[in-house]
């Protein structure tokens, strides 16, 4: 029969059809009483089903999005050509073809102030270096003279250039939580990244991370990492606001926690340094911190900086200030905040008798103080002012890696490395030592230094200052783990690993530390 004869079907024909038989079958089990669809929303107490129509996005919607993404990109690429890698070493060793190579190094982020190679960057990225790098966006490298304020975790490096892009300070005062942020640095050695995030909260103070006292931190959700610290922090309108200096991680990465220093502060530091060489603070003797709305209301007061404690062999308290008075004034400069108080430091030199209103009981009096000379706070002093306990259990530093061996130089929470030579003692029989003293896992010891039960190795109970131990910054309750091709179980499986050790012989070492969440050391060591 020739097929060609027969009769089109319609599709819409068969379509309805189909639609039609489907229809009659739904019809027929309802009808029949199975349970499958009633039964399904009544055990698990679901609304009946209904359909929704998905609209596609509006013209106007795709347009306000590509909008929006073009605003992000072309911010990056404003911010970014001022944003500089900064790479630090010391000391040198001998290399596999006998060159000279460097022994230690750090990598951080910074950005240019100024047209004519002013950089802004932390202190504990370039601190206890030897050498300081600063490497362009555009590829270009220069070395970097450094002029440091230790206490306020803030440097300048000033290299030979001219015609830079620069980026300028925004105002931290008018930040508000909720606004966007975008970060731009070197995390982990990977140079010119972005992110961005929001301003989670402000005014983070007693924050004692390696004897570095921060009052005032701005705390952000933008990603940094170990390598962003040095670098910006900015507003949507390109200004910095803040300087990457901290993050909060028991993993030693972002856990979306992170802390800048303000801007304001860091252009008050800074302009010193360049106009300076360097800062010079006095110190009034107490311990300030800012009032909260309800104390001001309390109070009837606008502002100032409570006085926590005012020891009576001080400055402040020989003075006849006191515990709980509010200080107001320091010379001509008003206070509004314990930040305004440290700051008005920064304007007297030590031994200058300066007056200092305060607020007792409602009234105003005036004391006249002989400030002293700066010391700075270590971690033991802080205990009874930061409420978090030790301070560098709870934040890291991050300064960042020297690829690849990401690890060899951040020697654990906040604590810049000072490397030193990696020489080691020779003993009269030729042997060399790699300057330890260690013992079993115990546990007491995995308890005092939050080691993992799994966990297997040799602890460090002594280091020897000058050894090769100390060059690695091998430190009390790190495990070694690897030694040469030989993996550690025991204090006695490192002994004799290290016993047949000479003057000149290349090991890796590989150890881990515990205490300020996990990091992990692994490199060759020339002994």
């Amino acid at each position: 029969m020739n097929q060609s004869n027969q009769p089109q079907k319609s599709p819409f024909l068969v379509l309805g059809a189909g639609l039609t038989i489907g229809a009659i079958s739904m019809a027929g089990l309802y009808a029949s009483g199975l349970p499958f669809s009633k039964a399904s929303a009544a055990d698990t107490h679901l609304p009946a089903f209904q359909t929704r129509t998905i609209s596609a996005p509006s013209r106007e919607s795709v347009s306000e999005m590509r909008n929006l993404d073009a605003f992000y990109t072309n911010l990056a690429e404003f911010v970014s050509p001022a944003v500089v890698d900064i790479q630090a070493t010391s000391g040198r060793q001998m290399g596999p073809n006998g060159e000279r190579m460097p022994t230690s190094g750090g990598e951080g982020s910074g950005f240019i102030l100024r047209p004519d190679g002013y950089i802004v960057t932390n202190d504990h990225v370039v601190a206890g270096f030897d050498k300081v790098k600063v490497i362009l966006k555009d590829g270009r490298e220069f070395d970097g003279k450094v002029t440091r304020a230790h206490d306020s975790d803030l440097a300048v490096v000033k290299i030979e250039a001219k015609n830079l892009p620069t980026l300028a300070f925004g105002d931290s005062n008018k930040l508000r939580p909720g606004q966007m942020a975008m970060a731009v640095g070197s995390p982990f050695g990977l140079e010119q990244s972005v992110t961005y995030g929001h301003i989670s909260a402000l005014g983070r103070d007693k924050t004692l991370i390696e004897n570095r006292y921060y009052p005032d931190m701005i705390q952000t959700d933008t990603a940094i990492n170990m390598g962003n610290s040095g670098g910006p922090l900015c507003n949507i309108d390109g200004q910095v606001i803040g300087l990457n200096t901290a993050i909060y991680s028991p993993s030693g990465t972002s856990a979306g926690i992170g802390f800048a220093i303000p801007s304001n502060q860091v252009r008050l530091i800074v302009d010193k340094l360049i106009e300076n060489g360097k800062v010079t603070r006095a110190q009034i003797g107490l311990i300030p911190e800012n009032l909260t709305d309800y104390q001001k209301q309390q109070r009837h007061i606008q502002g100032g900086a409570l006085v926590k404690d005012a020891p009576e062999n001080g400055p402040a308290g020989m003075a006849g200030i006191k515990k709980d008075d509010i200080v107001v004034k320091v010379g001509h400069t008003p206070i509004n905040g314990q930040l305004d108080l440290r700051n008005a430091m920064l304007e007297y030199a030590p031994g200058t008798n300066v007056d200092v209103e305060v607020v007792r009981n409602g009234e105003h009096k005036t004391f006249k103080v002989k400030l002293q000379a700066h010391q700075e706070m270590t971690e033991s002093q802080s205990q009874g002012i930061d409420g978090l306990g030790s301070p560098q259990q709870r934040f890291n530093l991050p300064k960042g890696f020297n690829a690849p061996d990401f690890f060899k130089d951040f020697p654990g929470m906040g604590t810049p490395h000072h490397p030193r030579s990696k020489t080691s003692p020779t003993s009269p029989d030729g042997k060399a030592h790699l300057g330890v003293k260690i013992g079993n896992l115990t546990d007491e010891a995995r308890k005092q230094f939050s080691i993992p039960d799994d966990v297997k190795g040799a602890i460090v109970g002594e280091v020897v200052p000058g050894s090769v131990a100390e060059g690695l910054d091998l430190q009390p309750g790190d495990v070694i783990q690897v030694f040469g091709s030989k993996q550690i179980n025991s204090a006695d499986d490192l002994t004799s690993a290290v016993g047949s050790l000479k003057s000149g012989d290349t090991r890796r070492i590989r150890y881990s530390r515990y205490s300020n969440g996990v990091m992990v050391v692994d490199r060759d060591v020339t002994f």
